[in-house]
C-alpha cells in the first residue's frame, strides 16, 4: 500500500511551528532547522524517528516555507543564520529542494545553508546542481565502509559504498564543505568507526583542510518512537566522550565538536507558547499524522500540536475539523515541540 501524501501550504491550514516531524524548529539558536518532507529511500535499523515506514508522509510548499523563515530571521536578526535541513527523511527527495536553497540565499541575513543525507542518491548531476545554489555543508551519515555492514545497519540490500566514497571526493573538489556523521553502535562499529576516521585523515593528507572534511561522530540512542537494533544498549555520555578522547591522542584529530565548532550560539527564541506538561489546551485537529493514532492540532495560525489518541478511528477523515480539549503530555521549551493526548 503506497502511503499518502499530504501537501502543507497556506492553504493547507497546517501550521508550520510546533510539530517534529516537519516544519520549522526553533531551538534559541542562530540555527533555523527546517524540515521539508518526511519521505525516505531507507529503513534504517536504528533509525530514531522511523523514516521510511509512515503511513502518511508529508511535503511542505517551499513559498510557505521561506515566508515564515523571513520572519523567524528578522526576529532573530539579520546576521549569521544558519538554515540546516535535518528532515525526518531524505532531504534530497524534496523535490524543490534547489529552488528553496536559491530563495533562501535572498533573505538577507542568511550565511550558511546546511543538510543532513544519507548520501545515497548523490550523483555528479546533482553534487553539481548543489553547487550551483551554493549549498555550505552537506553533513553525511556513513557508519561503515564495509559494504555488508552498511547494509545491515541501512536495512537495504544494495548499499553502494563506493558510489558513495566517489560522491564525496566529487563533493570536496567542489565548494561545499564535508561533514561525516556516523552513529556508534557500542559493541557492533567499533573498528568501523576506527576505519572511518583513518578515512577522514587520508584524506586530509590528500591536501583538503581540516574545515573542507570534518568527522561528527554520534552517540547512538533509542527513543520508544525509533527503530532499535537488538541487542545494543546505549553508553553514558560520559562513556562515549571518554572514548571520543582516547581516539584522539591515538589519531591525533578533533572528534569532539561542538556548538562554537559550527558558530552555534544563542539568539531570541521565536516561536514559544506559554504552554506546560498536564496542561488542558483546546484546539483543533486539522490533518491526520504520520500514523494512525497521530494527528496534527492547530493551536493558532503559527502553532500546531501533534496528538496522540488512544485508539485509533474507523474513519479518520470524521475527526478532522473537530474542536477537542487536550491534555499536553510534552512541552519542550527548548525546541518548543508539543504533544498532547486524547482519549476518544
Amino acid at each position: 500500500m503506497t502511503p499518502e501524501i499530504i501537501y502543507v501550504d497556506d492553504k493547507s491550514d497546517i501550521p508550520l511551528f510546533g510539530v517534529d516531524f516537519f516544519g520549522i524548529i526553533d531551538r534559541g539558536t542562530n540555527v533555523i532547522e527546517v524540515k521539508p518532507l518526511t519521505l525516505c529511500n531507507l529503513k534504517c535499523k536504528y533509525c530514531f524517528v522511523s523514516a521510511g515506514d509512515y503511513e502518511t508522509n508529508f511535503i511542505v510548499d517551499p513559498k510557505y516555507l521561506l515566508a515564515k523563515i523571513e520572519d523567524v530571521v528578522e526576529a532573530k536578526g539579520r546576521h549569521k543564520i544558519e538554515i540546516h535541513f535535518a528532515p525526518y527523511g531524505e532531504i534530497l527527495l524534496y523535490p524543490k529542494l534547489f529552488y528553496l536553497i536559491k530563495e533562501l540565499w535572498k533573505i538577507k541575513g542568511i550565511e550558511i545553508i546546511s543538510m543532513q543525507t544519507n548520501g545515497l542518491l548523490l550523483n555528479e548531476e546533482i553534487i553539481n546542481q548543489l553547487e550551483k545554489v551554493k549549498i555550505s555543508r552537506i553533513n553525511i551519515s556513513l557508519n561503515s565502509l564495509n559494504k555488508e555492514k552498511a547494509n545491515f545497519f541501512c536495512g537495504c540490500e544494495n548499499y553502494n559504498i563506493d558510489d558513495l566514497t566517489n560522491s564525496i571526493l566529487h563533493l570536496l573538489d567542489t565548494k561545499i564543505n564535508v561533514l561525516i556523521a556516523p552513529v556508534w553502535f557500542p559493541g557492533e562499529n567499533d573498528n568501523d568507526i576506527e576505519d572511518i576516521i583513518k578515512y577522514v585523515i587520508d584524506l586530509r593528507k590528500m591536501g583538503y583542510s581540516k574545515r573542507k572534511i570534518q568527522i561528527g561522530i554520534q552517540k547512538y540512542l533509542i527513543y520508544k518512537t525509533g527503530r532499535k537494533l537488538k541487542k545494543i544498549r546505549p553508553k553514558s555520555w560520559d562513556y562515549f566522550y571518554k572514548q571520543l578522547s582516547k581516539l584522539e591522542k591515538i589519531y591525533s584529530i578533533k572528534l569532539k565538536l561542538g556548538p562554537q565548532d559550527f558558530g552555534i550560539h544563542k539568539r531570541i527564541t521565536v516561536a514559544s507558547l506559554n504552554i506546560k506538561k498536564n496542561d488542558l489546551i483546546r484546539l483543533e485537529i486539522i490533518s491526520k499524522g504520520r500514523w494512525k493514532r497521530e494527528y496534527i492540532g492547530k493551536i493558532d495560525n503559527d502553532y500546531g500540536i501533534k496528538v496522540l489518541l488512544n485508539r485509533s478511528i474507523i474513519h479518520p477523515e470524521k475527526f478532522i475539523r473537530k474542536e477537542i480539549i487536550a491534555k499536553i503530555i510534552k512541552a519542550n521549551y527548548k525546541d518548543n515541540i508539543l504533544t498532547a493526548s486524547f482519549s476518544i
